[in-house]
């Protein structure tokens, strides 16, 4: 993935910081062991005076430490040393450094930091923090996630995350020929009267899904390009975003749309009326699907907004920072 968060200079510092990190774990459990190693001598000494003394504490310490995943995979780290505790929290600010992304460190998940990290030298300190937030570190459609709340404007559906089979939102709306939860209807019907308004026409022509139509389309995908391409650019039952009622397919599906005029318009507009590209080309490695100009997801105006003046490409990412861990 390409450093779009943050600068050269703050990527190497990230990877100073995990440099030493390693050093000082190394340090610390040499100086654990000189330690043992002067206490059980100081007993041994004291024993050879009073024989009779009573029985002396041993100390010692052990560093040990394991990941067990439950079947939502998050990671279940264990430590018998609450001395190693420091080195699981991420490094102290520089002075006058300003970074806003201390919040969304998990301390839960710190074993899982180091591991995606060794596995993926490229990224940088924030990047890995955040992938590994919303799962990314994880197999796709092997650790899953029930939603939380099917009813938040800003769940995250993806390879990750899915919705119950039973799911189907209650204030769905005609736009078109398609349904829509009622909010991000509302607001499609905004964006396709402000495009005709500059001479473009936009149309939603696949809203939501249910479940069982989900399936049967994945299914028919499967049976004409195999799993694994169909898995490009469709979603398994219960990962879809059609589900949630928040997302709709316009004008045609082909990438050519996003060469003509009214892709460009929804390239350049539709976060006014509160809709992100959900499949850009440029987070194609976080959602693991092809470049979809077509689908359009609604997420909130403040939300969208929010996304454009940080530069943040995923909802993946945007949904760690100011949704999960906000």
């Amino acid at each position: 993935m390409k450093e779009a968060f943050v600068t050269e200079d703050r990527a190497e510092r990230s990877r100073q910081r995990y440099r030493k990190k390693s050093q000082r774990r190394v340090m610390m459990i040499v100086c654990i062991a000189l330690g043992v190693t002067i206490v059980f001598s100081v007993n041994a000494l004291g024993g050879m005076v009073d024989e009779n003394s009573a029985d002396r504490e041993t100390i010692g310490n052990t560093y040990s430490d394991h990941i067990d995943y439950t079947e939502t995979g998050e990671a279940q780290a264990s430590v018998s040393d609450d001395i190693v505790d420091e080195f699981e929290q991420p490094e102290m600010i520089e002075p006058g450094e300003v970074i806003e992304r201390l919040w969304y460190y998990d301390e839960s998940r710190a074993y899982r930091y180091e591991a995606f990290a060794a596995e993926r030298p490229d990224l940088t300190e924030d990047e890995v923090y955040w992938m590994v937030g919303c799962d990314l570190d994880n197999p796709t459609y092997e650790y899953m996630n029930e939603v939380p709340d099917p009813n938040d404007i800003l769940l995250l559906v993806n390879k990750h995350f899915y919705l119950p089979e039973s799911y189907e939102p209650d204030d769905l709306i005609s736009v078109g020929d398609t349904k829509m939860r009622k909010e991000a209807g509302e607001a499609l019907k905004d964006m396709i009267d402000a495009a005709s308004a500059e001479g473009h026409r936009l149309w939603s022509q696949s809203g939501y899904r249910s479940y069982s139509l989900q399936n049967r389309l994945f299914n028919d995908y499967v049976a004409r390009d195999g799993v694994e391409t169909a898995e490009t650019y469709s979603a398994r039952p219960g990962h879809s975003e059609h589900q949630t009622g928040l997302t709709t397919d316009l004008n045609t599906i082909t990438q050519a749309f996003g060469d003509t005029d009214e892709g460009r318009w929804v390239a350049e507009n539709s976060w006014e009326y509160g809709f992100i590209i959900r499949y850009s080309q440029e987070n194609r490695e976080i959602t693991q699907f092809i470049y979809e100009p077509w689908h359009v997801r609604y997420i909130g105006r403040d939300a969208a907004a929010e996304m454009r003046d940080k530069n943040i490409l995923s909802l993946e990412e945007y949904w760690v920072k100011y949704v999960k861990y906000q």
